[in-house]
């Protein structure tokens, strides 16, 4: 087997068993979730090769690993919900405990499982739209193939994250491009909720 399988498999794994192996919906937020994690280490990131895709950034190289798992029945997609099984819990620790790491890399991996803890709380209740209209807005450089982009309404999908409490008003501020005066009078118009 080689490193780059094993860091593949292990990412995949990682993600899927990350916040209590709490499942994902689809594999548009895997793959999102997958973004949002790498986009802030570098060298990996380029590694995993992310490219704007018909629903934005997609990456060959993870789709494939989560196949690969899934047919090791390492990883179980039912009804378009993805989770680890024990086999991939097990696959895991095994490839963890074959690993000799650096100070560094010991230093990344920390960095990285508080980063899927992190993505995936942020976003595990978010639809695979709402992440999408997310990072649409947040990195606009993974519009260019899709196709879903210029049909979304981005004002009502903030806003329902505002409702479920998901986005602030300063997050939305930001996405929108907007004063943050701006995002208050356009939250105060059309939600319910007070604002004190």
């Amino acid at each position: 087997m080689t490193k780059n399988i094993d860091l593949h498999t292990q990412l995949v794994l990682k993600i899927l068993n990350g916040l209590n192996s709490k499942p994902i919906d689809g594999k548009i937020k895997f793959q999102k979730i997958a973004f949002l994690v790498l986009r802030n280490f570098e060298e990996i990131f380029e590694f995993f090769d992310f490219k704007p895709h018909k629903f934005g950034p997609y990456s060959e190289s993870l789709d494939y690993a989560l196949e690969e798992i899934k047919n090791k029945e390492e990883a179980g997609i039912e009804k378009d919900t993805i989770k680890i099984t024990e086999n991939g819990k097990k696959k895991l620790n095994e490839l963890e405990s074959i690993t000799e790491l650096s100070e560094k890399e010991k230093k990344n991996k920390e960095l990285i499982e508080k980063a899927i803890e992190n993505i995936k709380e942020d976003f595990i209740n978010f639809t695979s739209n709402e992440m999408l209209a997310f990072i649409y807005k947040s990195e606009p450089d993974y519009i260019g193939d899709s196709i879903v982009a210029d049909k979304m309404d981005y004002e009502k999908i903030f806003l329902e994250l505002y409702d479920k409490g998901e986005l602030g008003i300063s997050k939305i501020a930001e996405l929108m491009g907007w004063e943050f005066q701006e995002a208050y009078d356009f939250i105060r118009k059309n939600t319910k909720l007070q604002i004190l």
